[in-house]
């Protein structure tokens, strides 16, 4: 098993229809979610819901790629993931959040990391879980820092 993680760093966060990031393993892959957290970087107070969906249908060319990072570099191969942070047509997603996560925008901090029985997956080439969708509920104009880190194939 091998971990991954991803960030999008002092993102401003304008719309509740767009994707901040998708995580999307390749066709029979597995990945599991390990740890998601949003920090608020703005310098004035505002509440905000950054949440992690399962997309049910894929996006349409997913573009400007985020490079998912080896927590050991020396052990671990390349991702087999894709991380996108723009579409032509954005994924569709599920109606309720896996996991929501509600912060402050001035200086909050909120990190979830899964219990040991709490299983997230995404499996490539499920429709149900196709991958995530990091999308907020609630998005005044302020700028967060968001990360996500998951194991591939931890079976």
């Amino acid at each position: 098993m091998s971990l991954y993680t991803v960030s999008q760093l002092n993102f401003s966060v304008s719309s509740t229809a767009n994707d901040i990031f998708t995580i999307v393993p390749t066709a029979s892959r597995i990945i599991q979610l390990i740890e998601f957290s949003v920090s608020g970087m703005a310098t004035a107070s505002s509440a905000s819901c950054i949440n992690i969906y399962a997309i049910t249908t894929a996006g349409t060319t997913g573009t400007s790629p985020l490079t998912p990072q080896p927590l050991n570099p020396a052990y671990a191969p390349a991702s087999t993931v894709t991380v996108s942070t723009a579409w032509t047509g954005q994924p569709t997603i599920g109606t309720q959040p896996l996991v929501p996560l509600a912060v402050n925008g001035n200086g909050g901090v909120y990190r979830w990391v899964a219990r040991p029985d709490e299983v997230v997956l995404a499996i490539g080439g499920v429709a149900a879980a196709l991958g995530w969708s990091v999308r907020a509920s609630t998005a005044p104009t302020q700028p967060y820092t968001i990360s996500c880190t998951w194991s591939e194939n931890p079976f």
